[in-house]
């Protein structure tokens, strides 16, 4: 909990949210390009059905 002036929340401030802020890696640290087509199936229906869900 953080004590603010309108009383205490459970949010953080934009300013401490952006001071905890990392950048995002290399696009080539991101990218998954040794899937076989199968794995790369059950990830999109595995990403696409927990969407549906939210």
């Amino acid at each position: 909990m953080i004590d603010m002036p309108n009383g205490p929340t459970l949010e953080l401030p934009v300013q401490e949210l952006l001071r905890r802020a990392r950048p995002l890696p290399p696009h080539e640290e991101m990218v998954i390009d040794d899937l076989t087509h199968e794995e790369g199936a059950s990830f999109l229906e595995a990403i696409s059905r927990d969407r549906r869900t939210l």
